[in-house]
């Protein structure tokens, strides 16, 4: 298979041809004609042929849209063309088989959103930072665009919805983050302004306003990995459910649930997606307040403690602190889930020192997981641990406490 020009082309070299100086989306740019290498072969023995072919290595290998390997024969309606690679050697010879060259057209339809994202963006911006990947809420899809991405925005959105039918919103994230409930702004880029969606995760599903609220799809593992490790019966509480991607799955297998955030909307819809799934409400109680002031005024036995607060989780151990002074004796120290932002140098290490710190002793936790690596030099950890009984009976409370 040759260009127009008749050079030799591989796969990972068919592309469109740059054009960096666009910012409104045109889709004729991306036309391009090549000239490709083809055998002409009668109609009834079309498909006997084609079996013989080896397509693995096709040129067209990386279109999102292949253009069809059989075409018609214009100058003979009983004879069809079969395009072949330049490499491609023929497993036979036959007198009713002759090779030509035929012209095959390829337009915006044909390549991958990434071909056209790389065609748009300056030769000075690195592959690596071609938007290729991107988070899918429903019918969102969620970017996370940097600075170089800037001037070409909502092209890259634009094509982000034309090449997945399944989505109907592209939004970027901001930098801005919501004070209180921590979630971040964002814009719209392309099709509908619709961020109320749902998410089905686990065959359960997550009811959501993506624009007011946490929700990371990544994170569908890390929900499973606690839904398995909690016994059934165990009493848990989630101190930072959102919208319950823990607390509802922990529900399902009978575990007694108390699911706490403070966001309103995400308070809002934890009871819409309890009563979308059908968790008996038996085996699951919500709440829509501080995290510190729950587990401090909670009475009973708490088993396990989720704090999926990854960027701030930390902050809350103090409240562990001389929680059981007043309580009566026999309560069972609870084990914890905590979450946190690591450097990746030693993630494992850096995350059991800032929780030690922050509760005062040296803890021995029964695991450190590492979830997901979130930046280049940041891991997302998971360090399970019993809360040491030195800290729950203190009689006095870290000077760091809270307000």
């Amino acid at each position: 298979m040759v260009s127009a020009d008749s050079k030799s082309i591989t796969a990972p070299e068919l592309k469109p041809h740059p054009c960096p100086d666009i910012r409104v989306l045109d889709r004729e740019r991306f036309n391009l004609t090549i000239t490709c290498r083809a055998i002409e072969v009668p109609v009834k023995r079309c498909t006997e042929i084609v079996k013989l072919i080896d397509r693995t290595d096709s040129i067209f290998s990386h279109l999102q849209h292949k253009p069809r390997f059989v075409q018609p024969c214009e100058e003979d309606s009983s004879r069809k063309l079969i395009l072949l690679d330049d490499n491609q050697t023929l497993p036979f010879a036959d007198n009713d088989i002759s090779e030509r060259s035929v012209d095959v057209k390829l337009t915006y339809k044909n390549w991958s959103a990434s071909q056209i994202i790389r065609a748009i963006l300056p030769p000075s911006i690195e592959d690596t930072l071609v938007v290729s990947g991107f988070e899918i809420v429903g019918h969102i899809a969620h970017l996370n665009l940097k600075e170089c991405h800037q001037p070409y925005k909502s092209i890259i959105g634009q094509v982000i919805l034309d090449k997945n039918p399944s989505i109907k919103t592209v939004v970027n994230k901001l930098n801005t983050i919501h004070a209180e409930y921590r979630y971040f702004e964002m814009e719209l880029l392309a099709g509908e302004n619709n961020l109320i969606t749902t998410a089905i995760e686990h065959k359960l599903k997550y009811c959501m306003d993506f624009s007011k609220l946490y929700w990371n799809s990544r994170l569908g593992t890390e929900h499973r990995r606690i839904a398995d490790l909690v016994p059934v019966g165990s009493t848990v509480l989630d101190m930072f459910c959102g919208i319950g991607p823990f607390a509802l799955p922990l529900a399902k297998k009978k575990c007694h649930v108390h699911a706490n955030d403070l966001n309103p909307e995400s308070y809002k819809y934890l009871l819409k997606n309890i009563e979308i799934n059908k968790i008996k409400s038996q085996y699951i109680t919500c709440y829509n307040q501080d995290g510190r002031e729950l587990i401090r005024n909670f009475t009973g036995q708490i088993d396990f403690v989720l704090m999926n607060l990854p960027a701030s989780a930390y902050e809350f151990l103090d409240v562990f602190v001389g929680l059981f002074s007043k309580r009566e004796e026999g309560m069972k120290p609870p084990t914890v889930f905590c979450y946190h932002f690591a450097d990746i140098e030693a993630p494992k290490a850096f995350t059991i020192a800032a929780i030690s710190d922050k509760l005062g002793c040296t803890i021995v936790p029964e695991e450190v997981h590492l979830v997901r690596k979130t930046a280049p030099k940041t891991w997302m950890t998971c360090v399970r641990f019993t809360v040491p009984e030195s800290v729950l009976y203190s009689e006095s409370r870290n000077k760091r406490s809270s307000q």
